[in-house]
């Protein structure tokens, strides 16, 4: 029987494998010593192959199968917040569309609990400052800028 676990297990495999075959198209570094642009993906693609193929074997002990509207439809949401998060990065930068992502997200997985607005709406200011000075201070990446204004 196909549990929520297994076909997550199973999505999880299938994008590691694509990450995986994607990574190998990267170019190699020219710089001597340089580990080169290939290596995060590498990793993430190992996480997710190790992860996705562990729900696959075990199941995580999850009977319940994914019949319900209501989580296809959450699929569905989360599924083209992101699709929208990515073009509308482009757009207006990493911080204002991270932000707004990170809210949307927050909302759908305490759709049962009652949480209040501007706690999401300061857990999405935190995380989103905290990876914007992880990636432009210390990894010292460059992020998607605002093109509008």
């Amino acid at each position: 029987m196909m549990t929520k676990n297994r076909i997550t297990g199973f999505i999880a495999v299938m994008l590691g494998a694509a990450v995986g075959v994607g990574a190998f198209q990267l170019p190699q570094s020219t710089i001597i010593g340089d580990v080169g642009p290939a290596v995060f993906p590498f990793l993430t693609a190992g996480i997710l192959l190790i992860c996705g193929a562990g729900l696959l074997i075990t199941g995580g002990g999850e009977a319940t199968a994914l019949d319900s509207l209501d989580a296809l439809k959450r699929l569905g949401i989360i599924f083209a917040a992101v699709l929208i998060y990515c073009v509308a990065m482009n757009f207006l930068g990493f911080v204002l569309p991270t932000i707004i992502i990170l809210f949307v997200l927050a909302t759908l997985f305490s759709e049962d609990k009652p949480v209040v607005w501007w706690h999401k709406l300061l857990y999405a200011a935190v995380i989103t400052l905290a990876i914007y000075f992880l990636f432009h201070n210390v990894l010292n990446l460059k992020l998607p800028h605002n093109r509008l204004f």
